[in-house]
């Protein structure tokens, strides 16, 4: 048996062997580009990473802190919850207020949203860093910390007698969560002197806190690494969000032209539930306690219902299909909404615990489409698979950020899966338009390929039709010849001989009614030659033929033909009636106008053609002659043509015989 390729054709065969070969590069082309948006992101981490290495020398990071908590005044509140500045450390030589410790940390997981509630205590938390100025140090200094959460950040300074404020970020207390804190320290000291520097938390004292590294050193430096970590935190979520909803804005207008594609009507759903779930990496958070709390369950209850379209969008790509799993999916999704609810109850309020469920979900999901896939899914929806799997890991690895089972300074990555479900979407996209297309091509190959066969078909019926209606016009054309040479020349002929066995004939006369057959016999020959529908050729070959026999009678011709429009109608049947008419007028003028000239002139006008036979003989009572057997059979000639045929003669004044002819003429009569 023949094995067939994936568009029906030969495996073996040339059409075959290029349609794989088609496949294979435009699969190598997608490779190349998740290849080159990976080697883009590991390069930016590496780079920042070796541009932190090279800094090192000047910026100093420290792994160690001096630590001072202490109860903060309640009054110090604001209206929104926010702490005003308390600037109320204790002196840097207090030795017993102080105590080290290390960082990274991560300090006692708790349910992520904060409690607001007024009751419980506020506490803040110092973290001391003493910065010596090292050698060849110039210019501004700057203090950066990749991450701390928790709380209200402020950065005090100590100038030798008491601490002052450098920074506050309680403002923007809730988006904390996800910024770096950068702060300008001014022109450095001389080499040698000492910065004491201290980092201020406020947060409850039941919730957790986390705080990175802190670095001090050149304000250029750690500028540097400030526009890396902010363009790694806030910018690629946000131009990813917004290329994901721009993508799914032209999927949405796309399934509106084309309603059982629901592939496209899911990407658009996708899209605008991903830009929900980014909001809180790009935006202000309420104020309001009540709507921070609703606000950051949406964007993190929206990450269920992100896998629960992007599964169902992988769906759309295997041929088979599962709505078990699908109505599955849907009521998983909604219990999730559901039991994460910020009201008093809640059984999954802990941040970690909603992800975690998240997460044994989609390993159970994308494990079974992994072997779903592996028995003889599509191209795409591998492809799909495999970047599920990818984005499991990402989103692994934020889960153990949240848990602090990784490095606090490490960055959420989840936003960056987007890039990679993008990838694939339009990958799958891309795929299921080139089969359209080639399946559009297949079948416009069939169709001609149809159209071909039938052209050939039509193309010999009509080569078979043109033969027959040859050999019908030949045979027409044969029965006209036999019925014209029986009715003149042959009718003539055996008059003559009848005459001519009877001795009734003399030489003379004999000779005559010979010329006459001869002449008849040449205009039949005459209506044969092609003249292409010209009138002026035929009445030239009829000159040629009588010119002579006109001569040697003493009859001169004025030739005054010009050219005339073509007539469409005028085949040898009706040339050799034409012939007819004007070789019986003629033969008129010989015989009994007693003429000197003879002229033959013509004319048209917008609807007809005009020839004049008119000579300057004795001429003869029109009237009289009408009922004659010749002219009446000149003027029935002329209306079997579709013309007419008029006769203005008088004795003394010679005859003038015009024939009109029609330029366009409907069915014979």
């Amino acid at each position: 048996m023949t094995d067939l390729g994936v568009d029906g054709r030969p495996a073996g065969s040339p059409g075959g062997r290029a349609e794989r070969a088609r496949q294979l590069r435009a699969r190598a082309g997608w490779a190349l580009v998740v290849l080159a948006v990976l080697a883009a992101a590991l390069g930016l981490l590496a780079r920042s990473s070796l541009s932190l290495d090279r800094q090192a020398s000047a910026a100093h990071y420290y792994d160690k802190a001096l630590l001072h908590s202490r109860p903060f005044n309640p009054s110090l509140l604001q209206e929104d919850g926010r702490p005003r500045p308390q600037v109320d450390a204790p002196e840097p030589d207090d030795a017993a207020a102080w105590h080290g410790v290390a960082l990274p940390l991560h300090e006692a997981p708790r349910p992520d949203l904060p409690a607001m509630a007024a009751p419980l205590p506020l506490k803040v938390w110092w973290y001391r860093v003493d910065y010596v100025v090292p050698p060849g140090v110039e210019g501004a200094l700057a203090l950066y910390v990749p991450r701390i959460t928790g709380g209200a950040v402020q950065v005090i300074e100590h100038d030798g007698s008491q601490w002052k404020l450098k920074w506050d970020g309680s403002e923007r207390w809730r988006e904390q969560w996800n910024r770096p804190v950068f702060v300008d320290l001014g022109a450095a000291p001389p080499a040698g002197a000492t910065l004491r520097l201290a980092v201020g938390l406020v947060r409850y004292d039941t919730g957790q806190h986390r705080v990175s590294r802190i670095a001090v050193g050149p304000r250029e430096i750690l500028a540097s690494r400030d526009s890396w970590r902010r363009a790694l935190q806030l910018t690629v979520p946000e131009v990813g969000s917004l290329t994901f909803l721009a993508l799914g804005l032209f999927a949405l207008l796309y399934w509106l032209r084309r309603r059982h594609e629901q592939a496209y009507l899911l990407f658009f759903f996708s899209s605008v539930v991903w830009t929900l779930r980014s909001l809180h990496y790009v935006i202000d958070m309420p104020a309001d306690p009540v709507a921070y709390r609703w606000f950051w369950w949406a964007t993190n209850a929206s990450l269920s219902w992100v896998m629960m379209l992007i599964y169902l969008f992988a769906f759309r790509f295997d041929a088979r299909s599962y709505p078990r799993v699908e109505r599955a999916l849907v009521v998983f999704v909604v219990a999730m909404s559901l039991l994460t609810m910020p009201v008093p109850g809640s059984l999954l309020s802990s941040l970690v615990q909603q992800h975690l469920v998240n997460a044994i979900v989609a390993l159970v999901v994308t494990g079974w489409l992994t072997v779903v896939a592996w028995r003889g899914g599509a191209i795409e929806f591998r492809v799909i698979v495999a970047v599920l799997w990818l984005s499991e890991l990402l989103g692994a690895h934020d889960l153990l950020l949240i848990a602090g089972l990784v490095s606090v300074e490490s960055v959420y990555v989840l936003p960056f899966a987007i890039v990679l479900v993008l990838l694939s979407f339009l990958f799958a996209v891309q795929q299921r338009y080139a089969a359209a297309m080639e399946q559009v091509e297949r079948v416009n190959a069939g169709l001609e390929e149809r159209l071909a066969a039938r052209e050939a078909e039509l193309r010999v019926k009509h080569e078979r039709l043109r033969e027959v209606e040859r050999d019908q016009a030949l045979l027409i054309e044969r029965q006209r010849l036999m019925r014209d040479m029986h009715d003149g020349l042959g009718s003539t002929l055996m008059s003559s001989l009848v005459l001519a066995e009877q001795g009734m004939l003399q030489q003379d006369a004999l000779a005559a009614l010979l010329r006459e057959c001869v002449d008849d016999l040449r205009l039949v020959i005459d209506s044969l030659e092609p003249i292409e529908h010209d009138l002026v050729t035929l009445l030239a070959s009829l000159r040629h033929r009588l010119g002579r026999r006109l001569e040697a009678a003493g009859l001169a011709m004025r030739w005054e033909v010009d050219d005339l429009p073509p007539l469409p109608w005028l085949n040898p049947p009706d040339a050799l009636q034409i012939l007819r008419i004007f070789q019986e007028v003629l033969t008129n003028v010989l015989k009994h106008a007693g003429a000197r000239t003879v002229r033959i002139a013509t004319g048209h006008d917008a609807e007809q053609v005009q020839v004049l036979i008119e000579d300057d003989g004795r001429g003869f009572q029109a009237a009289a002659a009408e009922s004659g057997r010749g002219l009446r059979h000149l003027v029935q000639r002329a209306a079997r043509l579709g013309g007419r045929l008029t006769i203005d003669s008088s004795p003394g004044r010679g005859t003038c015989v015009r024939l009109d002819l029609p330029l366009q003429r409907g069915e014979r009569p």
